[in-house]
C-alpha cells in the first residue's frame, strides 16, 4: 500500500511539475539521450598538480614530494552541462540525476585501462549536519553507480567529517587549504588491507584541496596507494 502510494505520488508530481532536461528542456527526463551525448569523456591524462601528461593520470615524479595523492581519475569533461548538473545535484537536491550517467560510467570504465575490480571505493564524507541539510552525499551517490557497474567494494567508514566548513565555492586556493586543513579523520579498522588501492571518490576537482586532505589522513593512517576519482575538473 505505501509502495502504491509512492508511484502515486510520483506520477502527480509529473503532471503537475514535468521533468525536463536540463539541456533542451524537453520533457519526459533530466538527461534526453540527445543530449547524453553532450557529456564527452575526459580524454586527458595529466598530472593532477602540475598538469604534465603522462599514460594514466598519476602524480608525476616533480609533483610527488608535494602531493598525498598517487594520481586523480576524471570522467567527464567540464561544460556548461556538467557543471548544471552537479549544481542541481547538489543545490537543489535532485540526486536522481546522477543515474542518468550511467552509460557514461560504462562507457569510461570499460575504456579505462587501469582499472581494477579490486580498488576500494571511499566516498568524500559530509559532515552530519551538511548531510541533513542535503539529504544525501553526492560522493555516495557516485560510487554507488560505479560499484553497481564494475562490483568495486564501498567502504563509507574510512573517513569522517569531523568539521563544518563553508562551502568551498567561491574561495582562492589558499583559502580553500584553510577551510579544509582538520576537517576529516580515519576511523580505526583493525582489519584493513593497506595494500589494497584506495580511491576517493567526489563530483569536482578545483584546488585538489579536500582529496589533498583525505589522502594525507588515509596515508598516515597506514594506507599505501590513494588514487582520487571525480565527476569532473574545473
Amino acid at each position: 500500500m505505501k509502495l502504491f502510494g509512492s508511484k502515486l505520488k510520483k506520477i502527480f508530481l509529473d503532471i503537475i511539475f514535468p521533468i525536463k532536461c536540463l539541456s533542451c528542456r524537453a520533457e519526459g527526463d533530466w538527461l534526453c539521450l540527445r543530449c547524453l551525448s553532450q557529456l564527452r569523456l575526459y580524454n586527458y591524462n595529466l598530472c593532477p598538480i602540475c598538469g604534465l601528461e603522462n599514460k594514466d593520470g598519476q602524480v608525476c615524479g616533480y609533483c610527488r614530494h608535494i602531493s598525498n595523492l598517487d594520481g586523480l581519475l576524471v570522467i567527464l569533461e567540464n561544460n556548461k552541462l556538467s557543471q548544471k548538473m552537479i549544481h542541481l545535484v547538489k543545490y537543489n537536491f535532485i540526486p536522481d540525476i546522477f543515474n542518468h550517467l550511467k552509460p557514461r560510467f560504462v562507457e569510461y570504465f570499460g575504456k579505462n585501462p587501469l582499472w581494477r575490480d579490486f580498488f576500494v571505493l571511499t566516498p568524500v564524507p559530509l559532515h552530519p549536519r551538511r548531510f541533513l541539510e542535503r539529504g544525501f552525499n553526492q560522493s555516495q551517490l557516485i560510487c554507488d553507480i560505479i560499484s553497481g557497474i564494475g562490483g568495486n567494494k564501498i567502504n563509507d567508514q574510512l573517513l569522517k567529517k569531523i568539521k563544518y566548513n563553508r562551502h568551498q565555492v567561491g574561495l582562492g586556493a589558499s583559502k580553500r587549504h584553510v577551510n579544509i586543513t582538520g576537517s576529516f579523520k580515519t576511523t580505526v579498522n583493525l582489519q584493513a588491507d593497506y595494500n589494497k588501492p584506495i580511491v576517493i571518490v567526489d563530483d569536482v576537482y578545483t584546488t585538489g584541496s579536500t582529496l589533498e586532505e583525505c589522502a594525507k589522513k588515509l596515508k598516515e593512517a597506514g594506507y599505501k596507494t590513494v588514487w582520487g576519482l571525480v565527476l569532473i575538473r574545473s
